[in-house]
């Protein structure tokens, strides 16, 4: 397998990342200086949201530190390693779901109603383009093991993985 072509250390993460984070920048932004509407006044709510948010940050960035836990990411994706472990375990794509979790969490925390549509939109804007990109290439590149774990394991939203049917 060492003489195929290994995927980019990056991938198209800047090209997903990037857009998401300064998007809801500017959402929150907005909102807190009134240029849109819909701020939740309920301060039970807000507290709820504020800790969900805050959770679902810490979350992202566990998954994200845990995803190459003992150093060897970057030497897998070199020696053309599909990495299953850690993170890996729980979500196929930890470092995209960190951005997912973290612009989330913030949205929730800054409590605006119309905030709340960009998570949406960010998932099914990285869905698309994983699915037509980096899934592609690691199917080529792994076949029949990258199809077994992606019926495992979801794409962006971290759970515990699917039993293996043996």
């Amino acid at each position: 397998m060492s003489s195929k072509k290994h995927l980019p250390l990056y991938g198209i993460g800047p090209i997903l990342c990037c857009p998401m984070a300064v998007l809801t920048a500017i959402g929150i932004y907005c909102s807190s200086k009134a240029l849109i509407s819909g701020l939740i006044e309920n301060k039970t709510v807000n507290i709820i949201l504020y800790i969900i948010g805050t959770l679902l940050i810490i979350e992202g960035i566990i998954l994200f530190f845990a995803a190459d836990l003992n150093g060897n990411l970057q030497k897998n994706i070199k020696e053309n390693k599909l990495k299953t472990n850690g993170s890996y375990k729980f979500v196929r794509n930890p470092c995209y779901c960190l951005f997912l979790l973290s612009c989330t969490g913030a949205i929730l925390i800054a409590h605006n109603w119309y905030l709340f549509v960009l998570p949406f939109v960010f998932w099914g804007v990285m869905t698309i383009v994983l699915i037509n990109t980096e899934e592609k290439w690691l199917r080529n590149l792994y076949g029949k093991e990258y199809e077994d774990y992606c019926k495992r394991v979801n794409r962006c939203i971290p759970w515990f993985p699917k039993k293996e049917n043996q």
